[in-house]
């Protein structure tokens, strides 16, 4: 009786094995190829981190290294250079990748660099960087200040700066076409290189005629927040008037993941 016992079970659990339902095996995570816009993007991220030189984390400071390298293949070698840095729409972070870039140069190069602001509408040199001079880009544009009266050292002692002086964007495109390549020649006699923060290209009248007497142009973009239409149809207005976009920049980027896991996508 004990075996019919024991050969009863062995069928009972030969069966339940057959039917039992596969194990589950979780799928594996999709990687989307991320949609890619000419010329490349450089992901920079100024947040918090390990502090290298001047307050810049190692990783924001290769990051800009990398943005460098794409300026220098797109322009190539050029003795004097001037890049316009703007945000499709407001609120990009232009100004602070701007200033991260002029320190870059200023330290990594021997080059004399200048940093002109102008964006009328949300100036941010003269508070953020401690400029004591009261006139600027307006100012001269108007004829009421000379050049040498409107150039300041910045705090870093590294390079110089014009903030845009009066808040008054009119002032600004009003005397473009004829005062900008004035400042611009002025400043190329004296510098190696020259950084203009404009204002965001679709929102400003003046940004886009801007383009046109400068070297290149680095449109900057906040990661997550600009739309691909903003970011189309302020590179169309650059290309009208025959700028000529060297760089994008994704700012503020997320990771989710481990920086090393993204490198090796």
């Amino acid at each position: 009786m004990s075996k019919m016992f024991e050969s009863l079970r062995r069928a009972e659990a030969a069966r339940k094995k057959q039917t039992a339902p596969p194990a589950v095996v979780p799928d594996k995570p999709t990687i989307e190829p991320v949609p890619r816009l000419e010329p490349p993007i450089s992901p920079l991220r100024p947040e918090p981190g390990l502090v290298a030189v001047n307050g810049m984390p190692v990783d924001f400071l290769r990051e800009l290294g990398i943005l460098k390298n794409s300026i220098e293949t797109a322009l190539g070698r050029l003795e004097k250079r001037s890049i316009l840095f703007a945000g499709s729409a407001e609120r990009e972070g232009t100004t602070t990748i701007v200033v991260s870039f002029a320190k870059l140069l200023s330290i990594q190069t021997r080059e004399k660099v200048l940093l002109i602001e102008m964006n009328a509408r949300r100036p941010a040199l003269a508070s953020r960087m401690g400029l004591q001079t009261r006139a600027g880009v307006t100012e001269f544009f108007a004829g009421a200040a000379t050049f040498d009266e409107i150039v300041e050292r910045s705090r870093e002692g590294t390079f110089d700066v014009i903030h845009v002086g009066e808040h008054e964007p009119a002032k600004i495109q009003l005397h473009l076409d004829q005062m900008f390549p004035k400042l611009l020649e002025a400043a190329r006699l004296r510098y190696d290189t020259v950084l203009v923060d404009a204002p965001p290209v679709v929102v400003s009248p003046e940004t886009p005629p801007l383009s046109s007497f400068v070297d290149g142009v680095v449109i900057v973009i906040q990661c997550g927040r600009t739309k691909r239409e903003v970011i189309r149809r302020s590179l169309n207005m650059i290309e009208q008037f025959e700028g000529k976009v060297v760089g994008l920049v994704l700012n503020r980027k997320k990771y989710f993941i481990p920086d090393f896991i993204y490198r090796r996508i």
